[in-house]
């Protein structure tokens, strides 16, 4: 596969060869498509908890399990809490 990068990355691969951080501008293309791999597998558990967390949510609203929080003290000192 061949793949073209602007110019300011391209300096970037270099140098990290350069550096000695990689041997070649491939590995540097590799490890780079493996970190944003790793990013998005973050990203979607984020979002499967944040799911998980809002139906939760709406099961205890609908069960009643709520708190009201009449001002901005209240919410202070459930954060404080948590």
């Amino acid at each position: 596969m061949d793949i073209t990068i602007p110019k300011s990355l391209e300096a970037l691969v270099r140098r990290k060869v350069d550096e000695g951080d990689y041997s070649t501008e491939d590995e540097v293309v590799a490890d780079a498509l493996r970190l944003m791999q790793a990013r998005d597998e973050v990203a979607e558990i984020k979002r499967s908890r944040l799911e998980d967390a809002i139906e939760r949510g709406y099961a205890d609203a609908a069960a009643g399990r709520v708190m009201r929080l009449e001002n901005d003290d209240q919410i202070d000192a459930l954060f404080a809490e948590l």
